[in-house]
């Protein structure tokens, strides 16, 4: 896709723009990320929700429900609730934004010397490139289609598609998961962001774009991206400032690393 070539773009650009040991201390806090992510322990637990999705998918369920929302639910005041919503599923706003949200304060600080916005940034952004590989995979690997596609629909038969699993409500969901569990202490703002975390899914389901189980799968995933990245965040520790770029015909993320 375009906007995933723009953003390794940006990185590379930032990463070789850089002195070597802050781009050492970031990859290694990645690094973390994808250890935490693609352990043993959190597998098992991904192993029992795909399960539980390709039972969904394999029988008559998935289709009978989105029939029955195509022919119950969906309408006008519905398609137009989800064109809003499906905007925050879109990798080639969503990314760039995270990444340059992350910029705008020093990811060494978390509450007091570092904004919300700035932490909201760092930790989208780092569910995303975690998170990002397994997506791409489990779409192909599942090979199921979306509702109006033939032959095999929701069914899984590996390699054949690669919609089974949305991506546009992985995307969708973890900015607002990022929220809730920033905001952990407060029930409201908590359950809000718990609650619009699963509109993009939704959507998907409306607009008659992927399955229940795709849609919910997606959702799944930015969930298991975010508690990874909090597991394992060390945010505090660090002392670079991520900083945006800009230059004659091209772009960048700069790395300012600050010695004590």
């Amino acid at each position: 896709m375009k906007f995933l070539k723009n953003i390794v773009r940006i990185l590379l650009y930032g990463a070789l723009s850089t002195p070597v040991c802050a781009s050492q201390s970031v990859f290694a806090e990645l690094d973390k990320d994808y250890a935490e992510f693609y352990s043993a322990d959190r597998f098992v637990r991904m192993a029992y929700v795909f399960t539980g999705a390709s039972l969904l998918a394999s029988s008559d369920a998935d289709q009978n429900i989105q029939n029955d929302y195509q022919t119950n639910i969906r309408s006008a005041a519905s398609d137009d609730f989800s064109a809003v919503v499906k905007t925050f599923g879109e990798g080639k706003y969503l990314i760039p934004l995270s990444l340059l949200s992350a910029a705008l304060g020093p990811a060494g600080e978390h509450s007091s010397g570092r904004s919300a916005i700035a932490n909201w940034g760092a930790i989208t952004a780092r569910a995303y490139l975690t998170a990002g590989p397994m997506l791409l995979a489990t779409q192909r690997l599942t090979g199921a289609s979306r509702p109006s596609e033939e032959p095999y629909q929701s069914d899984w038969h590996a390699f054949n598609d690669s919609n089974g699993v949305s991506g546009h409500a992985f995307i969708g969901a973890v900015p607002f998961i990022t929220i809730a569990t920033m905001y952990n202490d407060n029930p409201y703002i908590k359950t809000s962001a718990y609650i619009a975390s699963g509109f993009t899914a939704l959507s998907r389901v409306n607009d008659n774009q992927h399955y229940l189980s795709q849609a919910i799968l997606g959702w799944y995933l930015g969930w298991e991206a975010v508690d990874a990245v909090n597991t394992t965040d060390s945010i505090n520790d660090k002392n670079y400032r991520l900083q945006p770029l800009a230059g004659y015909q091209s772009i960048g993320l700069q790395i300012a690393w600050t010695w004590y």
